[in-house]
């Protein structure tokens, strides 16, 4: 495997990255940094770490770069991990930002190919991404599709993002009566919608058989604010808080029933991680889109409002077989969003990047 950079690269170019020929560049091993603002508990980060481990287990180098420097707590990583100003020195073959907030280091940072990976609607980094002339990424199909109308050239497929043979269904894990309702309970970020979601709940009590709901979240510097605060949780709801990978993935095991109600989302992972392990999914499209099909392994609502949620929960919650078959057809196909195939995807995509900016080059 070869990367091109961005821009021909003169002998002083070479010279300066520590003697890099982006020429020579071959699949094993690549050297990869990573840039993070930060290694807290977010999907945007679980994105990188795991793609960081896949890459690794393959013989890859990858070195990851954020301002504090600390390993991560909440997810193994199995690559290097620095303080963001070590990444000056440090030349590399591929480098990856997903942020705006440690871009200068990043295109600061000497590498034969710099990719910008946009995993939200709106981000604040990819106007100037577009600009600097770097590989774009995507992690959805419509955040795939936007940036590519927004900068008018190719966006990698960067499409994916579920460790398997961690997130699998257990049906002996499933909980007993009542019915067991999960979300995400992040309620400092009103794009999750857990507000939404606890307002479409609490006008089902008494109309439908009996649930429980369980919120979920982790506390940290990246989410200060403790999510028992705020509005008051309605009547038979409760929190599980920083739960572990392992508890996370009993969570799912153990509900009926999984809602997502994001906006702005690229890559909704909590979704995901859901349907893999065999919950029945109510969601809104946003971040979705890619694995969820309506009226076949999920109920996917249209219009992100209490009242539209309410009614696709109505029917999943009173209808045991619409349930069941929900449920049985959850974890069905999901191979083809792994973390190793989008880590291989990727490494093709910057590759075939690069041979054609080297053939283009060639016919000017």
């Amino acid at each position: 495997m070869r990367f091109a950079p961005e821009h021909d690269a003169t002998t002083s170019d070479r010279r300066r990255a520590g003697g890099l020929d982006p020429e020579s560049l071959r699949c094993a091993p690549v050297r990869i940094a990573l840039f993070l603002p930060h290694v807290g508990v977010f999907g945007g980060v679980r994105r990188f770490l795991e793609l960081g481990n896949t890459w690794s287990a393959h013989g890859h180098s990858v070195a990851l770069y954020h301002p504090g420097g600390e390993a991560p707590q909440w997810l193994p990583f199995s690559g290097r991990v620095s303080m963001l100003e070590r990444a000056a020195g440090e030349p590399s073959d591929l480098a990856l930002c997903a942020d705006p907030h440690t871009y200068s280091a990043f295109r600061a940072h000497v590498s034969a190919a710099h990719l910008y990976y946009c995993v939200i609607e709106r981000d604040a980094g990819l106007d100037r991404a577009i600009g600097d002339g770097v590989l774009l990424a995507a992690n959805s199909g419509p955040l795939l599709r936007a940036v590519a109308a927004r900068s008018g050239r190719r966006v990698l497929d960067g499409v994916g993002g579920i460790r398997l043979e961690q997130f699998r269904p257990d049906s002996s894990a499933r909980s007993a009566a009542p019915l067991r309702v999960l979300l995400n309970g992040r309620r400092s970020r009103p794009k999750k919608g857990t507000d939404l979601v606890l307002r479409a709940l609490a006008g089902l009590r008494g109309k439908v058989p009996e649930f429980e709901t369980v919120l979920f979240d982790s506390l940290g510097p990246g989410n200060a604010q403790d999510p028992r605060d705020g509005a008051p949780l309605p009547p038979g709801a409760r929190f599980v808080l920083n739960p572990t990978q392992a508890e996370l993935v009993a969570l799912y095991q153990s509900a009926h029933v999984f809602v997502a109600a994001e906006r702005k989302a690229g890559w909704c992972n909590t979704a995901l991680e859901s349907l893999a392990c065999g919950c029945a999914l109510v969601c809104t499209r946003s971040g979705t889109t890619d694995f969820a099909r309506d009226e076949d392994n999920a109920i996917v609502v249209q219009w992100r409002h209490p009242f539209f949620i309410r009614r696709a929960l109505s029917r999943v919650l009173a209808d045991d077989a619409l349930r069941s078959r929900l449920s049985a057809r959850a974890p069905m196909g999901l191979e083809r969003w792994s973390w190793e195939a989008l880590a291989k995807k990727l490494l093709e995509q910057v590759n075939e990047a690069g041979a054609g900016a080297k053939a283009g080059r060639a016919q000017r």
